[in-house]
């Protein structure tokens, strides 16, 4: 490899990515791919110090300033943080933050969540906001005060007596994550690009040239970093330590983060990360890792800095949850409704701890609107345990985007879009061998008819040996077809024969959402099987006796009225009767119905229930569960981390109950 043409090829690559990234907001690759191309500069720089120059961006703030904007002489440079991306890496910084410190008391530690938004300076002259500015290179940024007028967490006047002459802070400008998805739902319906993360949505946002567009946008503001200032021992303002800084800036009318904490012990700080890494997705806005400084100002003065970071801070960042990579092949799949799914076969790729090879792509509208083909190079994002998605393309390996395919890819009949207003293909074959294997897997499902260890190897092993062609087969089945299969023995095949028999029993509501009716879930099967009792019932019904359901509107009345009138379902139902299963719901006396007629929200993590379990107990009582809070809601009941939920329910002046609450409530 030559040496030379690397270090100028990785520094032409880092600064182009600078602007895409700073002044345009459109990155073209993650922070972890960015953060390893600007490592491998600094090993080859150090390793070669003959080609080592001033102008290399490891040697400079990451940041552009525009020429759209007044450029800004910042009081105090903006420095940036170095990285660790594990406990090994972070271990290291804090061992030589300690040795190097000349002190007979250890330091404490201030740790503040990395909120993934975009770093902004405030001036304050006699308490009143002067300059708003961008971090720009460090040394200067842009001006962008009109724009950070608009931001109420931002005070115009500090609302303190005596404030100092000059005051300069900074903190980090962000969105919160509902907010970022109406944004895009908004420009999406405008026929615009959306923003890839919220990120970059605050940096557009900020930036705009019309502060009125700003305004709109819900920008937020939290305090992070002191400046510089003037006259504070004089207006008695000491501050020792950083916690002291961002408490007076409380009292300053800002807000701060309530997961601040300031830890003594590494063992402190190591369990902190842990924690915060579990509960990152808990937060209302993204946060990409921790913030861990020296909390004494004494101390970090003694530390200093290099010329782009501060060797008293660093910030711990978690496992990443964007990556570029190559979509190698999209395959569209049949469900148990015919509705046929594109999904993307990628590069693998790692991303957020483990390897992705594939990735969502919802439907061919989506498709549509990502402009995406096999070959492309695409931004995926991971979000916890979310399934990856195919955020953006980068790079096109040709023209146009995938079309749907004309022909089922499991039985080859032709493939259909009903209607105009549907995004869906479908295939029609009711005999479609791909559609029946998925209604089977449904069918025994745990929210269905729960036949527990009919999982979807015993299926396709029964359905390679042709013992499943209809449904009702199931209960045709006997011991001598399971001791067949592989891995049952005799114990094996007689469990699961108790549970298929087992299964007979199950009320009604749970065979309507098993059999698997065209927009109908398990609450409305609910709904249904209480005010019908009895599948007969439903046969003889008609799409405006459906409708007399307050659940239930026209488009899900007329599924349930052509679902019913269909010969098949006749069919299904009469063979499922034969074989024995149940076909009522049974009825409940008004004893123990508290909750008739009620309406719980459940948010945050029960410390005795799963949400599940808490929406059972509740429906049993009479009441149901709602997925939003409004006006109508009559409870909500609030875990730990409970987020933007609590905070709604605060506002509309909903009873909030903590699960302490709750449970003397269903022993009434």
């Amino acid at each position: 490899m030559d040496i030379k043409k690397r270090i100028d090829y990785l520094r032409k690559e880092i600064l182009r990515h600078n602007v895409l990234y700073y002044e345009k907001q459109d990155p073209q690759i993650s922070d972890t791919e960015y953060d390893i191309l600007v490592k491998e500069l600094e090993k080859l720089e150090a390793e070669n110090p003959l080609f080592a120059s001033s102008d290399s961006p490891t040697q400079k703030v990451s940041g552009t300033v525009s020429s759209s904007f007044k450029p800004v002489k910042h009081a105090a440079q903006m420095l940036s943080l170095d990285n660790a991306y594990s406990q090994e890496e972070f271990a290291r910084w804090y061992e030589r933050a300690v040795k190097t410190i000349d002190n007979l008391q250890p330091p404490s530690f201030i740790i503040e969540p990395k909120i993934d938004g975009l770093s902004a300076a405030l001036t304050y002259i006699n308490g009143v906001l002067v300059i708003g500015a961008t971090r720009g290179d460090g040394e200067t940024g842009e001006d962008i005060t009109e724009n950070v007028k608009t931001i109420k967490d931002i005070p115009h006047k500090l609302p303190i007596s005596n404030p100092p002459s000059f005051f300069e802070l900074r903190g980090e400008v962000y969105i919160d994550k509902s907010d970022f998805e109406k944004i895009n739902e908004e420009i999406l319906y405008a026929g615009g690009q959306k923003f890839a993360n919220p990120r970059n949505a605050a940096a557009g946002s900020l930036r705009q040239k019309n502060p009125q567009i700003t305004a709109e946008r819900k920008l937020r503001f939290f305090v992070h970093s002191f400046g510089k200032a003037q006259d504070l021992s004089a207006q008695q303002i000491d501050f020792q330590t950083h916690y002291d800084f961002l408490r007076y800036c409380k009292t300053c009318g800002f807000k701060l983060q309530q997961k601040i904490t300031v830890c003594k012990t590494f063992k402190e700080i190591s369990d902190f990360i842990d924690e915060m890494t579990q509960k990152r997705e808990s937060f209302e806005y993204e946060i990409d890792g921790l913030v861990i400084k020296i909390n004494e100002y004494a101390l970090q003065n003694e530390l200093g800095s290099t010329n782009k970071s501060p060797r008293w801070a660093i910030a711990y960042k978690f496992p990443a949850k964007q990556a570029t990579t190559v979509l190698n092949k999209i395959r569209a799949q049949v469900g148990r409704t015919g509705i046929i799914t594109p999904s993307a076969v990628l590069e693998p790729v790692a991303l957020g701890g483990v390897t992705i090879s594939h990735a969502t792509l919802h439907n061919f509208e989506e498709i549509e609107r990502l402009n995406v083909n096999e070959g492309d190079t695409v931004l995926i994002e991971r979000a916890g345990d979310v399934i990856p998605k195919i955020v953006k393309v980068i790079s096109k390996s040709g023209e146009g985007f995938f079309r749907p395919p004309k022909n089922c890819p499991s039985c080859n009949a032709e493939i259909v879009k009903e209607d105009d207003a549907e995004v869906a293909y479908r295939c029609i074959n009711p005999e479609c061998p791909a559609q029946f294997r998925r209604h089977l897997i449904h069918f025994v499902s745990r929210n269905a008819m729960d036949i527990e260890g009919f999982g979807e190897a015993v299926i396709d092993q029964l359905l390679e040996k042709k013992k499943l062609k209809f449904l009702a087969d199931i209960y045709n089945l006997t011991f001598d077809d399971f001791i067949d299969l592989d891995l049952f023995k005799e114990k094996k095949a007689n469990n699961i024969m108790k549970a298929i028999d087992k299964s007979k029993n199950q009320p009604l509501s749970r065979l309507l959402f098993a059999i698997g009716i065209r927009h109908i879930g398990e609450k409305v099967s609910e709904i249904i099987a209480k005010r019908f009792i009895n599948i007969d019932a439903l046969f003889n019904a008609s799409s405006e006796d459906f409708t007399k359901i307050n659940e239930i509107g026209s488009v899900l009345a007329l599924s349930l009225e052509e679902f019913f009138a269909r010969d098949q379902t006749k069919r299904i139902i009469d063979a499922l009767k034969a074989a024995g299963v149940n076909m009522s719901e049974p009825q409940t006396e008004n004893a123990g119905r508290q909750f008739e007629g009620k309406t719980f929200v459940l948010t945050g993590e029960l410390a005795k229930y799963a949400r599940e379990e808490a929406a059972k107990i509740i429906k049993s009582l009479g009441g149901k569960t709602s997925s939003s809070v409004s006006k109508k809601t009559d409870y909500v009941l609030a875990g730990e981390n409970a987020g933007s939920k609590l905070k709604k329910a605060k506002d509309l002046s909903v009873k909030i109950l903590t699960e302490e609450e709750f449970e003397e409530l269903i022993k009434v």
